[in-house]
């Protein structure tokens, strides 16, 4: 069984690169931070049942943390299937009910959807409240490159529900890029 002191050590090495790693997925800083919590929980419990070498252990922790993540989605799914309740639905046919801030949510959704990998995960860490100081860690790029394709993919965003028939402000001089929603 490895120790507590090696656990420790592991987590003092391994807890930010494991970290970066889960929040690449989840999106989320406290699911990032819970399913940390488990990897190094699961860790303990697998070395009660089999040897842990020192040299495997950063590839152990990547391994177990892929696993809680995949786990951890898989939970979120049954969660809100669960919890999806039709008599909740909005009646369609009740035009004076339809709020158009919905439409404008769901179209933006829809965009960062479809934007490719490096974009999409810049703008959902953001809507999640990451500092670019983070996002550049995360990334591996740096932060004047984060802030400049930032500022592109929110113009971008701009100009497809411009196309789509809505009604956006391009205020140039507005520097928030946060685009929280």
């Amino acid at each position: 069984m490895i120790s507590l002191n090696e656990i420790e050590n592991a987590y003092n090495v391994y807890s930010k690169e494991i970290f970066n790693y889960i929040l690449r997925s989840v999106y989320d800083r406290d699911s990032a931070e819970d399913i940390l919590q488990d990897v190094f929980i699961k860790l303990l419990h697998y070395s009660e049942k089999k040897q842990v070498h020192a040299g495997n252990l950063r590839a152990l922790l990547y391994s177990i943390a892929r696993s809680v993540t995949i786990d951890a989605a898989r939970k979120a799914a049954i969660r809100k299937t669960e919890a999806y309740d039709i008599s909740a639905m909005p009646d369609i046919h009740d035009a004076h009910k339809h709020d158009p801030s919905d439409e404008i949510i769901n179209t933006v959704n829809s965009i960062i959807e479809s934007l490719c990998e490096p974009d999409r995960s810049i703008i959902l860490f953001r809507q999640n409240g990451l500092t670019y100081n983070e996002i550049t860690s995360i990334l591996k790029i740096p932060e004047r490159t984060l802030k400049r394709k930032t500022r592109t993919i929110i113009e971008n965003i701009r100009k497809k529900l411009q196309n789509e028939g809505f009604i956006i402000s391009s205020d140039t001089n507005d520097n928030s890029d946060s685009f929280n929603e």
